[in-house]
């Protein structure tokens, strides 16, 4: 959920539901058109706040779930920032694709100033963006090595991983995203990595683990 400042309800919040996926430095990438509401307020005052929902199978409780509100600035990206961005929003939200250069849609990074983490009772803080954000390790060039390496040489493994036949998206350090036909999966390793050695030694760490 993006909350912005309202153009037409000045001072008063509005919400709305956009997607969102990280970039190498592990700051919220959202991609949006200039004609829709939120943009407009985004180009007016470029506070915003961005509540991303755990997601749960085990309950329908949605105060029960963990939750972080990021609370920052929106800022327009330049030219070399979005061909960085889009490589790889386009991975995770392949259909979006269809908007790239029509209707006006643009790339926008959030700069966090704090974080507001809620992961149940009693574990309800606020974090510094430097202690939340975390760098991706590998660069554009290695993370899609590694994504269409899977995705061309690895496919029963991903299925291993996910359970269903699955599509790498992207890696980082502390784990690596697949896209299923019914949602987005989260597989997080065991202990953060760092390089191209670990992360092959991880992913086959994990592919034998599930193989067994």
């Amino acid at each position: 959920m993006l909350s912005t400042i309202s153009v037409d309800l000045p001072e008063y919040p509005f919400g709305s539901v956009t997607p969102y996926c990280a970039d190498s430095e592990g700051r919220p990438i959202i991609y949006i058109s200039t004609i829709a509401q939120h943009t407009k307020n985004i180009l007016a005052n470029s506070k915003v706040s961005l509540t991303v929902l755990e997601n749960s199978i085990e309950s329908d409780d949605v105060q029960a779930r963990g939750r972080v509100t990021c609370i920052g600035d929106a800022r327009r990206l330049n030219a070399d920032d979005t061909k960085a961005a889009g490589e790889r929003y386009f991975r995770y939200f392949p259909s979006a694709q269809q908007y790239d250069g029509t209707h006006d849609f643009e790339f926008f990074r959030l700069d966090l100033v704090r974080v507001r983490y809620i992961g149940g009772f009693g574990k309800i803080y606020w974090v510094e963006p430097q202690e939340f954000v975390r760098r991706n390790p590998f660069s554009r060039a290695q993370e899609l090595r590694i994504v269409q390496h899977m995705n061309q040489d690895h496919r029963d493994a991903l299925k291993g991983y996910a359970g269903t036949d699955a599509v790498m998206i992207g890696i980082d350090g502390e784990g690596f995203d697949l896209h299923t036909a019914a949602a987005k999966r989260r597989i997080p390793f065991d202990t953060p990595i760092t390089t191209m050695e670990e992360a092959r030694e991880a992913l086959i760490a994990m592919a034998r683990r599930v193989q067994s």
